[in-house]
């Protein structure tokens, strides 16, 4: 029996340029220097933001303070669905 136990419990919440939540599977737009980029939000991994592709799911990383501007074009299959439950 251990003497003591740590648990780290790290939450982050990630939103668009303007304000609403993005979540993991999110369709978006991303603003990088003068280029709009069409790709999936997969999460942020070592502080880097993870996106993939469309078309053939190749995996992206960007800096954070690279992307001028954020946007959700489609929620995920997953929040659609609990968005027509309410």
């Amino acid at each position: 029996m251990a003497g003591l136990t740590v648990n780290e419990v790290t939450c982050i919440e990630v939103s668009d340029s303007e304000g609403k939540a993005m979540c993991q599977g999110d369709t978006i737009v991303l603003r990088i220097d003068t280029e709009d980029i069409l790709c999936v939000f997969e999460g942020i991994k070592s502080g880097y933001f993870i996106t993939k592709t469309c078309d053939d799911g190749i995996e992206n990383r960007y800096r954070v303070k690279s992307i001028k501007k954020s946007k959700v074009v489609k929620a995920a299959a997953s929040q659609d669905a609990e968005n027509e439950e309410e």
